[in-house]
C-alpha cells in the first residue's frame, strides 16, 4: 500500500470519525482487502480468516470516535485485527475435537524459525516442571509432550485432565 492510499484512507476514517456518513463506503471498501488479505496471511483457515475480518471492521466501526487522529489508522486497524486473530487462534487450540478438513488446514502450516525456537524453549521449561509432579502425572504428561499415541477412554482423559491441571497450578506458582 503506497503512503498516499494509507493518507487517504486515514483521511476517510477521520471523516468518519467526526459523523460523515457518506465516508463509510469508502472506508469499509477501502479496509476489507487490507483485512481479509491480513487474516488470510495468518490463519490457515479461510473462513477463519473472513470472521477476523468481519469482527475486526465491526470493532472500528464501534471504536472509530475513540481514534486516535495524531495517528496512522490503517495501523489502528490492523492492531485490532491482529488481536482477533491472536483471539481466533486460542479459541482453535481450545476446541476439544476439530474435523478432519481443520485439521489437515492447520497441519499444512509450518512454523516459523522463531516460533520453533519459542516451543523448543516452552517445552524444556515445562519438561522442567513435569519433574517436581507425581511419578503417575509424569508419565502422563510425558506422552502429551513427546507427540505419543493417546489412550482413549473415560479413565486416561481424567488422568490427563488433572495432570494438566497439577501442572497448570504448579506452572502459575513459577510466575
Amino acid at each position: 500500500m503506497t503512503p498516499e492510499r494509507r493518507l487517504a484512507i486515514h483521511g476517510a476514517m477521520v471523516r468518519f470519525a467526526d459523523g460523515n456518513r457518506d465516508a463509510f463506503r469508502e472506508v469499509f471498501d477501502s479496509l476489507w482487502p487490507v483485512l481479509l488479505a491480513f487474516a488470510a496471511s495468518r490463519l490457515p483457515i479461510r473462513e477463519d480468516a473472513e470472521d477476523v475480518a468481519q469482527r475486526a471492521l465491526l470493532k472500528v466501526f464501534s471504536q472509530i470516535a475513540d481514534m486516535d487522529r495524531s495517528r496512522d489508522g490503517v495501523t489502528w486497524v490492523v492492531t485490532i485485527a491482529a488481536y482477533e486473530v491472536m483471539t481466533v487462534r486460542r479459541t482453535s487450540t481450545r476446541r476439544r475435537e476439530q474435523g478432519s478438513d481443520e485439521l489437515a488446514a492447520v497441519a499444512d502450516v509450518r512454523p516459523s524459525v522463531d516460533e520453533q525456537i519459542f516451543r523448543e524453549e516452552t517445552r524444556a521449561m515445562v519438561r522442567a516442571a513435569i519433574g517436581d509432579l507425581p511419578q503417575r502425572d509424569q508419565a502422563v504428561l510425558a506422552m502429551i509432550l513427546n507427540d505419543g499415541p493417546v489412550t482413549k477412554g473415560e479413565t486416561a482423559r481424567k488422568r490427563r485432565y488433572r495432570a494438566l491441571r497439577r501442572l497448570r497450578a504448579l506452572w502459575e506458582g513459577r510466575l
